[in-house]
């Protein structure tokens, strides 16, 4: 049976953590819209796993523990080239227009967003059939996004507005029936009798 992890990732870890392994990556993070497009962010993660439990392999963003932790596979990894390279931008496998068999070719020549795509060299075009109309369609797509920014901006405002008003109209619903309540609670409460003037003399 093949194992799921590369065993390189292991190596030396005794002088680190001797009870636990840790598998480095790269992850995509959103980090929002920008331009009209969604963008993504590579983080460094890590998996965790202790040798003996199958149930409990956590995975955690890379910070000054983890690499304290575990710094001499993180220094292997970082200097294997893995992570060498961290991109920003909006993520192939996002884009509704490229097929997944697109989307698989690109990551092999290493473009793996939008932006890399639309900025490819003539001479890294020439060599693919295809992938100038590729590079064409993603440059006109940013622009496009670009342009309607502004207004998928202003729209996000005005929905957020009348979410906002609907809250408002609810509560100020709900205080005017309560209102009414309290109103027809005193129209049905008795009222007090008066006592009869006594007379003099």
């Amino acid at each position: 049976m093949q194992a799921d992890f590369d065993v390189e990732d292991f190596e030396d870890r005794h002088r680190s953590d001797p009870k636990a392994f840790v598998r480095f990556f790269i992850h995509p993070t959103e980090i929002g819209i920008v331009d009209g497009l969604m963008k993504y962010k590579d983080v460094e993660m890590c998996e965790i796993i202790v040798p003996g439990n199958q149930t409990n392999r956590p995975v955690k963003k890379v910070n000054d523990i983890i690499k304290r932790r575990f710094g001499q596979q993180y220094r292997r990894w970082k200097d294997s080239g893995h992570g060498e390279t961290m991109l920003e931008g909006t993520m192939l496998s996002e884009v509704t227009w490229l097929t997944r068999s697109q989307v698989e070719e690109l990551a092999y020549i290493h473009v793996r967003t939008l932006e890399q795509l639309a900025v490819l060299g003539d001479d890294v075009c020439a060599r693919y059939p295809g992938m100038y109309d590729l590079k064409k369609k993603a440059s006109a797509f940013i622009k496009k996004a670009k342009n309607a920014a502004p207004i998928l901006d202003l729209q996000k405002q005005l929905d957020q507005e009348k979410k906002t008003n609907e809250v408002l109209q609810q509560n100020l619903d709900a205080l005017i029936k309560r209102l009414d309540a309290l109103e027809g609670d005193e129209d049905e409460a008795p009222k007090p009798k008066r006592r009869a003037a006594r007379r003099k003399g």
